[in-house]
């Protein structure tokens, strides 16, 4: 629906003059294909003031397919943002000089954009979006609008709704190919049968979930066997002691563990040989239980990874339905 990265900041003068290139080569197709009779309208991404992207992009599809059935328009094929488009032309703030230097880095005639910021209240927060289109022949902002909706309308069926009464507002009559301009309420009838807002966005497939998170656990569970078996066989290696066997002879069979008698038996290592088994016998089952669970981790990220395959794999169109008052039509999502 739009471009998901919004450049920020600076950035270094490679990435500048590469953006720049792309736009420029996609500014000439565009207006190679347009009409001499139509205006070339773009439509950059609207800047998300308050990191909400998602909205403003939704928001900024719709705005652009709304620009795309106002007759005598032709819809510009850019889909970068304003941000981007500023950052070009080395502007800080989207004024009447920097829109004129984007328009003439896109050599199009009129440019509909604004922000989407999100405005708190006592009750929570509303999203605001400043709406504005731009004459490139006379160089100044021919109208603004501001939306307000509460978080619950920003889904795609509210958005194309206002997507479509904005740009009404914003283009304030519909062209005509001769170049006229009829006031956008005195057709009502042609409004409401227009019905040619249907959009179909390729949504950006689902990713399939990484494989080597599994790997990494599966690892981490033969490393912590492994240690369960050497704190094993080092308990076996104390058992077999010299010193420890003499002690167990020296007990006699009436004691089971000559570490919990109270006394060496002569033995003088004893005591350094008990500690050294009771520390490996703790360890073997802690790195026992570790390892259990890196296993039952692995696998379970192994199946998660499985299933997202198939599940990347598998096309699937959702559609919502549009209706509004002066316009209807469905929207389709499709994923594949």
């Amino acid at each position: 629906m739009g471009s998901r990265d919004v450049i920020r900041g600076y950035a270094c003068a490679g990435v500048v003059l590469t953006v720049a290139t792309i736009l420029g080569s996609s500014a000439a197709s565009a207006q190679a294909a347009a009409s001499a009779d139509e205006l070339v309208v773009a439509v950059p991404g609207l800047r998300a003031l308050h990191g909400d992207d998602d909205a403003a992009n939704e928001l900024t599809g719709w705005l652009r397919a709304a620009a795309s059935t106002i007759d005598g328009w032709r819809l510009h094929s850019t889909v970068a943002s304003l941000e981007q488009f500023m950052l070009v032309n080395g502007c800080d703030a989207p004024h009447e000089t920097c829109l004129a230097a984007v328009a003439k880095t896109l050599d199009v005639d009129r440019i509909i954009s604004g922000s989407f910021s999100r405005v708190l209240r006592d009750d929570g927060y509303v999203f605001d979006a400043e709406l504005f289109i731009f004459d490139a022949e006379t160089g100044q902002i021919e109208r603004t609008s501001e939306v307000r909706l509460e978080p619950d309308r920003v889904r795609p069926g509210e958005l194309a709704v206002v997507g479509q009464r904005e740009v009404d507002k914003l283009a304030g009559a519909e062209s005509t190919t001769e170049g006229a301009r009829k006031p956008a309420n005195q057709e009502p009838a042609r409004m409401e049968s227009r019905l040619d807002v249907a959009q179909v966005v390729l949504a950006e497939p689902e990713k399939r979930f990484p494989i080597w998170p599994a790997a990494v656990s599966y690892a981490s569970g033969a490393a912590f066997i492994g240690l369960t078996a050497w704190s094993w066989v080092t308990i076996r290696n104390v058992e077999e002691d010299p010193a420890f066997q003499a002690a167990r002879q020296l007990a006699g069979p009436e004691v089971n563990d000559v570490c919990r008698a109270e006394s060496d038996f002569g033995i003088s290592n004893l005591d350094s040989l008990c500690a050294k088994a009771n520390t490996h016998e703790t360890l073997q089952w802690v790195f026992l239980g570790l390892g259990a669970a890196s296993v039952g981790v692995g696998t379970w990220l192994l199946v998660k990874s499985v299933r997202s395959g198939k599940s990347a794999d598998r096309a699937r169109l959702e559609v919502t339905p549009v209706a509004g008052r002066r316009l209807g039509g469905v929207s389709a999502r499709l994923r594949f």
